[in-house]
């Protein structure tokens, strides 16, 4: 994941990427242009309460240090989010007809902050708008299942009022026998490739499935 690695939670001693140690629940905003294809995602990512403080603390951006980010605290905490390091992909992949779309780098920068919890926004938008007409499927994920993504509803849309999404689980049993006995003797020195794993995260991803004019 992109934050800061001088945060406090994030030093502790842990399995390294062996297990998630951020948890962000997710939501999607598809964006249409006016002849009805998609043409960009507006992203929220809402943190955890354990991440959310680490970062307030450590980066300062609680300055009353009353446990939260308000006011004028606010202004400067609007673009926390927006340093990414070069070949960081966002977390999320789209697909229309099997084909991955290509996703330009974030705009549009927005933060908020609520019941002890830090939220980042963003939009990405397609290198070229896209007719989803064969359906569209968003999947929210870090390869390295470092950071979980729970995505806690389907998505609105902006430009179109035809469309419906369903979330759609991980199905436990996707995950071949043979990697779950590797899984579960991973200890704190185990890092995926060692189990032959690189994108460990997509059995456990949620995705939602979306149909637009049906």
């Amino acid at each position: 994941m992109i934050r800061a690695l001088t945060l406090a939670v994030l030093t502790l001693p842990m399995p390294a990427l062996a297990h998630p140690h951020i948890f962000v629940d997710t939501t999607h905003q598809l964006i249409f242009d006016a002849e009805g294809r998609l043409e960009a995602v507006r992203v929220t990512w809402d943190y955890d309460e354990l991440f959310s403080f680490a970062l307030a603390v450590e980066e300062g951006y609680d300055t009353d240090a009353d446990g939260h980010v308000t006011g004028e605290e606010l202004v400067a905490f609007q673009t926390w989010d927006a340093d990414w390091i070069d070949g960081y992909k966002g977390d999320i992949e789209l697909f229309a007809g099997g084909v991955e779309l290509t996703l330009l780098p974030p705009t549009d920068w927005a933060a908020d902050w609520h019941d002890g919890r830090a939220v980042s926004i963003h939009t990405r938008r397609l290198a070229q708008p896209v007719d989803i007409a064969q359906g569209l499927v968003l999947r929210a994920f870090e390869p390295e299942f470092f950071t979980a993504y729970t995505i806690t509803a389907a998505p609105t849309y902006l430009g179109r009022d035809d469309c419906t999404g369903v979330v759609v689980s991980p199905d436990p049993d996707a995950v071949p026998d043979e990697l779950s006995e590797r899984l579960l003797a991973m200890d704190a020195d185990t890092t995926n490739d060692l189990v032959g794993v690189v994108d460990l995260a997509q059995f456990f991803a949620d995705e939602v499935h979306v149909r637009c004019g049906d």
